[in-house]
């Protein structure tokens, strides 16, 4: 089976989870790193053992590169990812697709015609737990869908917003705590709920005066299948819980905390509680998350997009999926500055 090449464009925080998960999945190979600034890229490269270059160009002539990689701030990813699918390499982003509906669709325009794949870093909807939960919900276990709740309670330091300018931006960040931290959560919601109808939002910020946008919000929705739903997304709350995800149906219910299921109560399915962990949990440390968790989810993810590209399909996660979870997060931005409910636009 022919290998995979990969460069990954841009040297924060999150290009370590992305380097240490292609390299662990074989048939992958990390061919370099690129960054505007040399002592970034340097480190990278030199902590992974490839190369790197501070010009975009070059570096994706780079001879065996067939994919990229988008670990920069949010409101990079559509130009970074419309030059290199302009070069011919296929695309993943990290979460979000981009800060706003239009950038994220010229981006998933512009892979289509260049012939490239685009996937779109939505690590969570491949661990174990949420796979079950989904299939419980296809297969009707829970009976018609009657309410959930999604919570990310979390906790961030000053030192965390300081340590990259962008962050909490409404240019490169494209808002606080919901597009940010809160995102993944608000995907699975609607990938294992149901599109919304209609969501009314408030948004504040109630704490990091620092900022620009956003460090606590809340929400009420209304999904098109006719549950009804809340959703918390902070960074305010100290000293920060486990992401929760809670699925109310008829027939039983069931509760996400962090990666694993911590509550089964469907009768007549297999189920029960299953070992807990803190992996996802936000936390007080801005990247209390396990380093290991997040690299194993990400390489599921990873490995999915490689079939794709091997297979000439759409990944899991492509464009147009990656674009859900954007839409819900302005629909409650917008809510909360019009002061409305807002309606989304009928699948």
């Amino acid at each position: 089976m022919a290998e995979i090449g990969f460069g990954i464009i841009g040297c924060g925080g999150i290009s370590d989870v992305h380097a240490q998960a292609i390299q662990s999945i074989p048939g992958a190979r990390l061919i370099g790193f690129h960054n505007r600034t040399r002592p970034r890229a340097e480190r990278q490269a030199e902590r992974y053992g490839v190369s790197w270059d501070l010009d975009l160009d070059r570096f994706l002539e780079r001879p065996g590169m067939d994919a990229v990689s988008v670990c920069t701030p949010s409101g990079t990813h559509g130009e970074l990812g419309t030059l290199a699918a302009r070069a011919g390499k296929h695309v993943m982003v990290e979460k979000p697709i981009e800060v706003s509906l239009e950038k994220g669709r010229l981006l998933t325009a512009a892979c289509r015609e260049a012939g490239v794949r685009l996937g779109v870093i939505f690590q969570s909807r491949f661990l174990p737990a949420v796979q079950r939960i989904r299939a419980a919900v296809q297969d009707g276990a829970l009976g018609k869908l009657l309410l959930a709740e999604a919570a990310v309670q979390w906790f961030r330091k000053p030192d965390y917003f300081r340590s990259g300018p962008w962050r909490a931006t409404w240019a490169l960040d494209g808002g606080g705590a919901l597009i940010n931290q809160s995102i993944h959560t608000i995907d699975l919601l609607q990938h294992l709920v149901g599109r919304p109808r209609t969501v009314f939002g408030f948004a504040r910020n109630l704490l990091h005066a620092s900022i620009e946008a956003e460090d606590t919000a809340v929400a009420v929705i209304e999904f098109q299948g006719g549950a009804l739903g809340v959703l918390q997304g902070a960074t305010s709350l100290r000293p920060g819980f486990p992401r929760r995800l809670e699925i109310f149906g008829e027939k039983g219910s069931l509760l996400l905390e962090g990666d694993e299921i911590a509550r089964w109560d469907v009768p007549g399915t297999s189920g029960g509680k299953e070992h807990r962990t803190a992996a996802g949990s936000g936390g007080s440390d801005p990247f209390s998350a396990s380093m290991k968790s997040e690299v194993a989810n990400h390489r599921r993810q990873f490995q999915d997009f490689m079939a794709a590209i091997r297979e000439e399909r759409s990944p899991l996660v492509d464009g147009e999926e990656g674009l859900k979870a954007l839409e819900i997060v302005l629909a409650v931005y917008r809510s909360a500055r019009e002061r409305r409910p807002v309606e989304l636009p009928p699948d």
